[in-house]
């Protein structure tokens, strides 16, 4: 029997954020507090720019005759409006201020990639969604430990802050997660040789070719941010 398509994305997906999370989280001690810090702010920039993301995919992905891929990402924007501003409040609550935060060309990059994958084409933007909502588990869960260990550096209470509550949200209320379940069901729904008179029909092949795009454009943009952050750290050290 053959693997899901949306399987084959998770299985690849996970192994591109096994990797990071192994370099990331495997001794935060030793990563500076300014490179901590400077990862979060590049962080902040794709919760910042991802629902104008998500709804660039949303009128994209009308073209389907199956109108549910357009409904659940607009829900997608839905539940992340105001989540970015919380983000950076959370940040500055704890001493971190966003708007110190100085153009990183990587993360410059990895914008304009994502954004170029969102349209025309939706399924390749159905694949590219899929794929970046399951890595932002990844992303929550490693920017809380992130966040607690600032916190703990400059000697601030984690439970109860607003920085922390983001992340929750994200992670045990479930927001994240549900993103990706409720596009996998699409994700699945290879609709080749069906004619829709209505609109495009889901082509599996290219909801997966937009989701390995997704993920080779991120695995290259974390290579970046860890060779800046970690090099800085060694080179502190030294």
């Amino acid at each position: 029997m053959t693997e899901r398509l949306s399987v084959q994305i998770d299985e690849r997906n996970d192994a591109f954020t096994t990797a990071v999370k192994s370099r990331l989280l495997g001794d935060l001690s030793a990563i500076s507090t300014e490179s901590l810090e400077w990862l979060v702010m590049e962080h902040y920039q794709f919760s910042y720019a991802n629902k104008d993301l998500l709804q660039q995919a949303v009128e994209c992905t009308r073209k389907f005759a199956e109108p549910g891929v357009s409904v659940e990402l607009q829900r997608n924007v839905d539940e992340e409006d105001g989540h970015a501003p919380m983000y950076k409040q959370g940040m500055l609550d704890v001493g971190t201020d966003m708007d110190q935060r100085v153009e990183f060309p990587a993360t410059t990059t990895f914008l304009a990639e994502v954004a170029a994958l969102c349209a025309p084409d939706p399924s390749r933007a159905l694949g590219a969604l899929y794929a970046t909502e399951t890595a932002a588990i990844f992303e929550h869960e490693s920017f809380f430990e992130i966040c607690r260990e600032i916190c703990d550096r400059r000697g601030l209470p984690y439970e109860g802050s607003l920085i922390k509550r983001f992340h929750d949200i994200h992670l045990e209320d479930g927001v994240e997660q549900g993103h990706k379940d409720g596009l996998a069901a699409f994700v699945d729904l290879d609709q080749r040789g069906s004619e829709p008179a209505d609109g495009a029909a889901i082509d599996g092949e290219q909801v997966r070719q937009g989701a390995l795009d997704a993920i080779e454009v991120m695995e290259t943009w974390w290579q970046a941010l860890l060779g800046k952050a970690l090099a800085e750290t060694t080179s502190a050290a030294a």
